[in-house]
């Protein structure tokens, strides 16, 4: 199996909001462990799933609750094996606590996709107006999340999980996505020419070209006469620019703002 027809999953969460349940309706068997007693999975397990051509790899991990209640250096690695993040949350939870951010961001962070799942929402009455509630506490904690792929599924009742497949490949197709350097180039000087960067002690900022240079995540490089400079706020704003323009949504993206040599400095005078 070729690599880009691979993609890897590690689903985290707390106890018992249905990880290995979902998992295994997934791969429609009861090959993993379930229970509603917390703590079920104590390692990460890996599991081969075939759909569309495509080899789906799952890593269930132990629920996260305290750092001290799992070792917390299998679900680095887990998470570290895999393209995308798949954060199981349970539907009747009241707001996102710190955890769910911090295993979110963290996940951001180390350069994987995010996909959220709220699991139990054939346990919710009101589904309406608690979608609307879910949804908002996703876009105020986690504002890199596209609420159009957040998923409200159950584990058991449900029939059918292809927008799970379907959205994971959209996903790693975004880690993996490339824009040519003629395209990057007009969007920074239509950015910038609308919102100029302030001048630093009557220094103009001054953006010269833009450049992606890798992927897995997209990361790209903005040459700038001035680099260091530039503000954090600037950069962010430069960098959430860049996520909207280009769809980039559940996925990190990578800004560096090198130097810009000058290429006649090594004329002898």
């Amino acid at each position: 199996m070729i690599e880009e027809n691979k993609i890897k999953l590690c689903f985290i969460g707390n106890p018992n909001v249905g990880k290995s349940t979902l998992i295994n309706r997934l791969l429609n068997s009861n090959e993993l462990k379930t229970s509603e007693i917390p703590g079920t999975t104590i390692k990460t397990i890996e599991k081969k799933y075939m759909w569309k051509k495509k080899e789906f790899i799952f890593f269930d991990t132990a629920g996260v609750y305290r750092k001290k209640n799992f070792n917390f250096n299998l679900l680095i690695k887990a998470t570290k094996s895999s393209q995308i993040i798949i954060l199981i949350l349970d539907s009747t939870i009241e707001k996102l606590d710190k955890l769910h951010k911090k295993l979110a961001s963290y996940a951001l962070k180390i350069g994987k996709g995010l996909l959220i799942i709220y699991n139990k929402w054939d346990l919710v009455k009101n589904k309406k107006s608690k979608r609307i509630e879910l949804e908002k506490f996703v876009k105020f904690s986690l504002p890199q999340v596209d609420h159009k792929k957040i998923l409200f599924i159950s584990a058991l009742r449900d029939t059918t999980f292809t927008r799970i497949f379907n959205l994971s490949i959209q996903i790693k197709a975004l880690l993996n996505k490339k824009i040519s350097t003629s395209n990057l180039n007009k969007w920074l000087r239509e950015t910038v020419k609308i919102n100029p960067p302030i001048r630093i002690k009557g220094k103009e900022i001054k953006f010269k070209y833009a450049t992606q240079v890798d992927i897995d995540p997209p990361t790209f490089k903005i040459f700038s006469n001035h680099p260091k400079k530039i503000k954090l706020s600037y950069k962010k704003f430069l960098e959430n620019k860049l996520k909207t323009n280009y769809n980039l949504n559940n996925v990190p993206v990578v800004l560096k703002f090198p130097e810009s040599k000058n290429p006649y400095n090594y004329i002898k005078k």
